[in-house]
């Protein structure tokens, strides 16, 4: 048997990118999900809202402290159980295992997000809130309206890097729960032909692929706001 063979490479490829729609979708859903609750979690933090703000510490530091994998394990094994002793109803009938994959992803990536924000929020100068207060804007509006929108610039790389980091994540998706996503389809593939290089050198040429173009992406998008800075900037 050769070390590596092209023909099975060639024959390999499409496979995986028919594949690619199932990590998009796990990683949009996921950090969807994840970017809504990380604005809780950084603004509990940010005024220390009792309570709260002790257990989002925790909970972060959990998060951002366990293997993505071990997560990954817990919510798929643990999480249908707990909703049906709390609801009684067996959603593990109902859901599909991506549903619990997607909820495990986002409560990791909620963690790591937070913490950008909350650095992107202390990165905004404490007069900017001053002046919303002056206006009559609560902290909920001064935090929707003036903190959040300034502070998303500035941790705009950081959440560039996140996203990134959880679409990577996503290749253990079939590991932990056996979804066919492009690495389910590396080791169904594997099974069926006994060659396994190829498979795992087209998912690495994938998954290339795939952050390339996110960071192309936000690099757009980081040029769009820095224009529409530049603008206000200006105009005032």
């Amino acid at each position: 048997m050769r070390f590596f063979s092209w023909e099975a490479f060639i024959r390999v490829l499409p496979r995986l990118a028919g594949r690619v729609p199932v990590t998009l979708g796990i990683t949009a859903g996921a950090f969807a999900a994840g970017f809504a609750l990380s604005l809780v979690l950084a603004a509990v933090q940010v005024y220390r809202v009792p309570v709260a703000n002790q257990f989002a510490r925790v909970y972060i530091s959990f998060a951002r402290g366990t293997p993505v994998l071990i997560q990954l394990l817990i919510c798929n094994l643990a999480l249908p159980g707990a909703i049906w002793g709390i609801t009684g109803v067996n959603v593990g009938r109902y859901w599909n295992p991506v549903s619990f994959v997607i909820i495990a992803y986002a409560l990791n990536v909620a963690a790591f997000l937070s913490e950008t924000l909350r650095a992107g929020i202390s990165g905004v100068g404490a007069g900017q809130q001053e002046a919303a207060f002056s206006v009559g804007l609560t902290e909920v509006q001064a935090l929707r309206f003036v903190l959040f929108p300034q502070a998303f610039r500035i941790a705009l790389p950081g959440i560039a890097n996140n996203l990134s980091g959880l679409l990577k994540d996503t290749s253990l998706a079939y590991s932990a729960a056996g979804v066919l996503d492009v690495m389910g389809m590396v080791t169904t593939n594997a099974a069926a032909t006994y060659r396994e290089l190829e498979g795992y050198v087209g998912a690495a040429i994938v998954f290339f692929a795939l952050c390339l173009l996110l960071e192309w992406g936000m690099r757009l998008l980081s040029a769009r706001l820095s224009v529409g800075t530049a603008a206000v900037k200006q105009g005032g």
